[in-house]
């Protein structure tokens, strides 16, 4: 087996074994059934990039491939997990014990497993800024869902989302302003990888 998909193997099951405990408490303390825990977790965006990565991770590991497009698109997306989690939210929130051991391979750990794999083992010197575009459907999709299921349930899992309170118009903003930050880092990642890439041409060729 190789390294890339050995360190794969590790990434994924880090998320597998998280969401699974995460889910299992859940459940424990709520006194709730699977589906019902399972409704309510996957309502943040937290748990779909999460779950998105490991799955990746998971084919490469098996032998499968995933295309660096995806998986940059993936780093992207966890990148943003981790950057607004820490930037904005983490203060405002206090674990302890396993919640802590959680909350940190969520928004921290995982996203720094994986940037590290990227960096690594991605061929990553053929992305192109228009690749940024496709990366954008996920969290978009992601906004529509999450407006849709909270008409349903009235849950919404961001106060920028709430609908109801802030109405359409602001509403779009929002989604607006965060697809923008989106193309902005995905931007970056991108400037990175060709230059990392051309890097790896050069020693390669050395």
């Amino acid at each position: 087996m190789t390294a890339k998909r050995i360190c794969a193997a590790i990434l994924a099951l880090a998320v597998l074994v998280t969401i699974t405990m995460r889910i299992g408490l859940r459940m424990e303390r709520r006194g709730a059934g699977l589906l019902d825990t399972l409704w309510l977790n996957y309502r943040f965006f937290t748990l779909w990039t999460n779950t998105l990565v490991g799955l990746a991770c998971a084919r490469v590991a098996l032998g499968g491939r995933v295309s660096a497009k995806i998986q940059s698109g993936l780093l992207l997306s966890i990148s943003m997990v981790a950057l607004v989690y820490h930037v904005l939210l983490a203060h405002l929130r206090t674990y302890n014990g396993i919640d802590m051991v959680i909350d940190n391979m969520l928004h921290t750990f995982v996203p720094l497993g994986f940037a590290a794999y990227w960096l690594v083992f991605v061929d990553k010197g053929a992305l192109v800024y228009k690749d940024v575009l496709p990366w954008l459907i996920l969290p978009l999709l992601y906004c529509i869902t999450a407006m849709v299921r909270a008409g349903f349930d009235g849950r919404y899992p961001y106060h920028f989302l709430n609908l109801s309170d802030l109405g359409l118009f602001k509403t779009s903003l929002n989604i607006l302003g965060l697809l923008l930050v989106f193309s902005a880092v995905g931007a970056v990642i991108v400037w990175a990888g060709q230059r990392l890439g051309r890097s790896e041409q050069f020693a390669g060729a050395e």
